[in-house]
């Protein structure tokens, strides 16, 4: 073998970190138990999505076969999508993490490997498991061309949108781990950022087009920046490429950047990856350097301390009666840094719901587009919200494991209830104030409703379609009806379905971390949440327009369909609008049955993880010893 094959066969093949991540994480049961629970999710999107359109029964001919198949690979598709882009930040995290979290990442800097080996190593190891799980959803696309209507080309544009996504993710977060030695919370909120852009960027893009002045059924500047947008442009035929007389006088650039959305994706993601990986390759023996000098203040609060004589003196402060609960709401994010993540996120979430509302009294913006960016500003806040509360409680306890704290505390009086209690609440007060943000854009459009309605305003009245049993206007009727813009008990049914929705999410995650060794862990072990989150968003899509109570008690039951009903129940809950007197009260039963659905949920998740807590550390520990 050449000198150029040598080299070729240490840098991937023959890479020492490559092999020791492929062989050590295929033999752990884990990453067995995520591929069957990633297949399986996949299975369940096709079965929602065959129900949801009815069955397959013998009286569909072979046409409505075809189409049921296009919808549900779409389906499928995008689930795909999302679910590797919120799995490979996880299995990137561990990348340089774990290295310095076993005090092995020093040696390894230590060692004839060059940075790049280390670097393409770590990317490539980890990144062999995402593909992994890709690869295990090729046969659910195999068996969606039974039904028809799907090209093949279609599915290698699916799997190549969804690895490149992987690929893009991932050296972000390498680079992220990179520069921020170890990268834990950086990845965490790198997580958060990326189910908050494709919500965003996707809703975006259909909300803003009087904005973008490009022509109905066709892509946008966004498109090719946005991988959900990428793959509905493969997809469907009434969301295309504008024509090339449009874009003929243009650039080439700008004619490749619009005219073929996918390959522009393709390159910026490539070239994007390319860039982060040739970035952290330089910066990774600065890492090396910093965790051997150790960490270190900062000039700024150095020079604080020099100003009040070297000492920390700080007022004395109220505990509460549980004091577990108490240092989890005060203590957490006390930082500069978080305190402005927590009060920037809820003054520009105030911010801009309140731009939207000035914008709509004035004209500037139509009833169909302020519902349009209201339900885009409650999707960001809702998901947000939602990833904060599973990252922050799958490490509340499994952080205490790591760095110590938790044998300190086990050996105080403290029950095993008292301590879980104390975390349970203690995380759910900390979130108090991310959930006041969905609740006040709420409120704001509430009140406006009602004082316009005492004004006599016009903005507060809104023709509305009037669906039909099955979802869509009827035909040969009234096509429409006058309503109010919002309901003023909008903002409370928002209140009671998301405080003990997102008190499930805290529960569920606190059980993982108890259960789980390090922080790592117990966030992978929290990711079938978000294929809780997408089927009910998949059965809830239509099942409120069709079904007419159960239909709303599952709306209520998703995060991801529940404000849209509340903002828009005229057309979105069946009936409605015919007898909006009943439907009101039907609203205000499903969230409150979604609730206390979700309260007893906490309960019994609460007690057993209370009954088996002593035996359940004292297992861990003795493993890790």
């Amino acid at each position: 073998m050449n000198l150029l094959g040598m080299w070729l066969w240490r840098l991937l093949p023959g890479n020492p970190v490559v092999v020791r991540i492929v062989q050590n994480g295929s033999r752990r049961a884990r990453h067995l138990w995520i591929r069957m629970g990633y297949l399986g999710a996949l299975i369940v999107l096709v079965f929602v999505g065959i129900v949801a359109l009815g069955g397959v029964g013998g009286q569909q001919s072979l046409a409505s076969l075809a189409k049921s198949g296009q919808w549900v690979f779409a389906l499928v598709a995008y689930g795909q999508v999302i679910l590797i882009c919120l799995i490979a930040p996880l299995f990137m995290a561990g990348a340089i993490a774990a290295e310095q979290s076993g005090k092995t990442f020093s040696i390894l800097l230590t060692t004839p490997l060059s940075n790049v080996q280390i670097v393409l190593g770590s990317l490539v190891g980890r990144l062999f498991f995402v593909l992994a799980l890709l690869a295990s959803g090729l046969p659910v696309f195999a068996i969606l061309q039974i039904f028809g209507g799907v090209r093949i080309a279609a599915v290698f544009v699916c799997f190549a949108v969804a690895a490149l996504s992987a690929i893009l993710v991932g050296s972000v977060a390498i680079t992220l781990a990179v520069l921020r030695i170890g990268g834990r919370k950086a990845v965490f909120i790198f997580v958060i950022a990326i189910a908050a852009y494709l919500v965003g960027g996707y809703v975006a893009d259909h909300a803003l087009r009087p904005w973008l002045a490009v022509a109905p059924g066709t892509t946008t500047w966004l498109t090719p920046l946005h991988p959900i947008l990428v793959l509905e442009s493969s997809l469907r035929q009434d969301y295309a490429p504008p024509p090339l007389e449009i874009i003929a006088g243009r650039h080439p650039a700008v004619q490749f950047y619009l005219g073929s959305p996918f390959s522009a994706f393709a390159a910026i993601t490539s070239l994007g990856s390319l860039a982060l990986f040739l970035w952290g390759a330089i910066r990774v023996r600065a890492v090396g350097q910093r965790a051997e000098g150790g960490g270190s203040d900062g000039w700024l609060v150095r020079k604080l301390r020099l100003w009040r004589g070297g000492d920390r003196v700080r007022p004395s402060r109220l505990v509460w009666a549980n004091p577990i609960a108490w240092r989890e709401a005060q203590t957490r994010g006390n930082k500069a840094s978080g305190i402005l993540a927590r009060w920037g996120f809820v003054l520009l979430a105030v911010a801009a719901g309140a731009a939207n509302l000035v914008l709509y009294h004035r004209g500037i913006l139509a009833p169909a587009d302020f519902a349009s960016v209201l339900e885009v500003l409650l999707s960001i806040e809702v998901a947000v919200v939602v990833l904060v509360a599973v990252y922050m409680s799958a490490g509340s306890v499994s952080r205490e494991r790591e760095d110590g704290s938790l044998d300190l505390l086990l050996t105080t009086p403290i029950t095993p209830r008292f301590y879980v209690w104390g975390k349970l609440r203690g995380l759910v007060s900390f979130l108090t104030l991310l959930l006041a943000a969905p609740i006040i854009t709420l409120a704001m459009v509430s009140i406006y409703t009602l004082v316009g309605q005492a004004l006599h305003w016009k903005q507060v009245v809104v023709a509305r379609a009037l669906p039909s049993a099955g979802g869509t206007p009827a035909a040969g009727g009234p096509a429409a009806g006058n309503f109010p813009l919002l309901l003023p008990e909008a903002p409370i049914l928002l209140a009671l379905m998301l405080v003990p929705f997102v008190a499930a999410c805290v529960a569920v995650g606190m059980t993982q971390s108890v259960r789980a060794k390090g922080v790592l862990g117990a966030v992978l072990r929290s990711w079938p949440l978000a294929v809780y989150l997408l089927f009910m968003a998949a059965v809830g899509y239509r099942a409120a327009e069709s079904w007419w109570l159960a239909g709303t008690v599952i709306n209520a039951l998703s995060p991801a369909t529940g404000p849209l009903m509340i903002i828009n129940p005229w057309e979105r809950v069946e009936g409605f609008a015919t007898e909006p007197g009943p439907g009101r009260f039907i609203l205000l039963f499903s969230t409150a049955v979604a609730g206390c659905g979700y309260g007893f949920f906490v309960y019994s998740v609460f007690t057993t993880m209370v009954a088996g807590f002593d035996h359940t550390v004292r297992r861990i520990s003795g493993a890790a010893g």
